[in-house]
């Protein structure tokens, strides 16, 4: 009798260890776990608005989202005590299977989680203001094919002849400045969502999206860094 009261106390010791050892390898895969979907709508919703507020030479400060009232839920009734012999009739193998079960759950979660990326943070809040200022100035020089979009999210002059020569070097200050509030605005998204070293990923998702909402007409770096015309 004792002998088996032992070896069923070492099956719950190793299943419980199966439970935590599970539970690390889900905090694993949040850890490493990238919304590239997510970002993607993020980049086309903040590509488009400051392409919209560069043809309409005004800032549209973009504005935290609207909270809705949660809903009134009515009192849950009590619930019912369990049967005392609800606990004496558990094996192993019901726990095991329970494990199994919430271990996928929890690894499945972080995709789930991850749907959405903030872009409401005070900092990207003011990063998108002070891009949409500057690319109402900047319009001027992609239209003229002056400055164009590289390929890692960034602008580059492409032709200083189309600039007279005296406003030259105001053209490099701004185009500095613009590249400035760029690589801000992909920190801050990444510092946002509680992972910087997301700022790689999401500076490429912004660098494709640029490029492929670009009006006609503008200039951009393929991946071979050779300027093409939209």
């Amino acid at each position: 009798m004792m002998k088996q009261a032992l070896l069923k106390n070492r099956t719950w010791q190793a299943l419980l260890m199966l439970g935590m050892l599970m539970g690390l390898s889900a905090c694993v895969t949040v850890n490493i776990y990238f919304p590239a979907a997510a970002a993607k709508r993020l980049a086309d919703q903040v590509v488009g608005e400051v392409y919209k507020a560069a043809a309409h030479g005004a800032v549209s400060t973009p504005t935290a989202p609207t909270l809705s009232a949660p809903a009134q839920v009515a009192p849950a009734a009590p619930a019912a005590a369990p049967a005392p012999s609800a606990f004496e009739r558990l094996t192993p193998a019901h726990v095991a299977g329970y494990l199994l079960a919430t271990s996928f759950s929890a690894l499945s979660t972080p995709a789930e989680a991850a749907a959405d990326l903030n872009a409401s943070s005070p900092g990207v809040q003011a990063a998108r203001a002070q891009l949409e200022s500057i690319a109402a100035q900047m319009r001027p020089y992609f239209d003229s094919g002056a400055v164009g979009w590289t390929a890692n999210g960034l602008v580059a002059i492409h032709d200083a002849s189309a600039v007279p020569l005296q406003a030259r070097a105001g053209l490099s200050g701004l185009v500095s400045s613009n590249n400035s509030a760029l690589q801000n605005l992909y920190q801050q998204i990444a510092n946002a969502n509680g992972h910087p070293d997301w700022e790689g990923q999401i500076q490429q998702t912004f660098a494709q999206t640029w490029i492929s909402k670009a009006p006609a007409g503008y200039w951009y770096q393929n991946a071979s860094g050779q300027w093409q015309k939209k």
